[in-house]
């Protein structure tokens, strides 16, 4: 296995890049960002200059074209996603894309065509998956802790990225065609259940603009009014077979809520995560319901786990020892192709109250 640093150029030097993944990254062990791109002028020159990034430069195809790397980390905005991987496969990067990888699952399909025609590997957030917390929910449901599953609730919503504004940018975008809550919030939720379920069959969904102007809250933009454009209020019902049945929902329509985030419900246990008031800053972890007669056990508890939470930048980590180790990321294109065939789904079936069948699988 070689020792070589693993080098890696990023695309997109917003909040998520600046705030999140470039700290994490710098402390990882055999890993260096040798270029940086953003299209705002000025602004990757600074923020190299700062982070101590070699090269910087404002569109894609010149990074590419003038940097030797291995993989490219995809922290652009979201309609931008698949041109931006495509570039890198087709360059012979290797790449770690922000969530969507792609803006449908078509699109997704020629990634993973473009990727193994040229052996390289594709990694996609969200990171649910290698959150040590859902990993060990799944492995409950798994070991049959908690029986047959037959119910599912997750809340993947909040009040609309113009409401708790925490950047400089002008947020409206989030709610224009190829944005929206259901690409920046419901793939969370979507990919969270089906990793822990596994592939839906079926979907069926309500959708609707509720807010149809928005305020803008804080920052460099405070006071601009934002027109919806696309839906800013998702529930999505998935079919997973055999009675099982999940909600979902997705929306930039709540401004605050002491629910659980996920809950899920079996003939022998329930979990629920995300318990009311808990410090979003402390140790992840979760309430578990165990109903076992045999044992003389009936009642909640929390398991006695040491859980850290997982930093944003761990599927570039895992993607970096994927290339290191030979196998496939944990986080893998397949998976995020499902949730993108359910998104696809959600709008058609909303407009005509239909309930749709799933044909791709991870």
């Amino acid at each position: 296995m070689s020792t070589e640093p693993i080098r890696l150029v990023i695309a997109g030097l917003g909040a998520i890049a600046l705030n999140q993944y470039l700290p994490q990254i710098r402390e990882m062990h055999g890993v260096e960002v040798v270029a940086a791109c953003d299209p705002r002028s000025g602004w990757a020159e600074r923020q190299c200059a700062q982070l101590g990034i070699p090269q910087a430069f404002t569109d894609v195809a010149t990074m590419l074209a003038s940097v030797t790397a291995d993989a490219l980390v995809n922290l652009t905005s979201i309609p931008a996603h698949f041109s931006v991987n495509l570039a890198a496969l087709q360059a012979g990067l290797h790449v770690y894309s922000q969530k969507p990888l792609a803006g449908s699952v078509a699109e997704a399909t020629q990634l993973i065509d473009e990727a193994e025609a040229r052996g390289l590997r594709i990694s996609a957030s969200p990171i649910h998956m290698l959150r040590p917390e859902i990993q060990e929910v799944r492995r409950l449901v798994v070991a049959g802790a908690l029986g047959k599953v037959s119910l599912a609730r997750v809340s993947a919503s909040h009040g609309g990225p113009e409401y708790f504004q925490y950047r400089d940018h002008d947020p409206s975008w989030f709610h224009q065609p190829g944005a929206g809550a259901l690409f920046d919030l419901g793939v969370h939720g979507l990919t969270t259940i089906t990793g822990i379920l596994g592939p839906a069959t079926s979907v069926s969904c309500l959708a609707g603009i509720a807010e149809p102007v928005r305020t803008v809250r804080s920052g460099a933009f405070d006071g601009k009014k934002i027109t919806t454009e696309v839906p800013d209020n998702y529930l999505i019902t998935l079919d997973f077979g055999h009675a099982t049945f999940a909600v979902v929902d997705s929306s930039f329509c709540v401004k605050a809520s002491n629910a659980p985030t996920l809950e899920l419900f079996g003939t022998r246990g329930t979990v629920s995560m995300g318990r009311p008031g808990s410090d979003r800053g402390a140790s992840p972890t979760f309430d578990l319901y165990q109903d076992d007669a045999a044992h003389g056990v009936r009642g909640w508890m929390t398991p006695m786990l040491r859980i850290s939470r997982a930093g944003q930048a761990v599927g570039v980590a895992d993607l970096v020892a994927s290339i290191r180790e030979g196998r496939a990321p944990v986080l893998t294109p397949e998976h995020a192709r499902h949730v993108l065939e359910i998104m696809e789904a959600c709008p058609i079936a909303a407009s005509g109250g239909r309930t749709l069948q799933m044909h791709t699988t991870f």
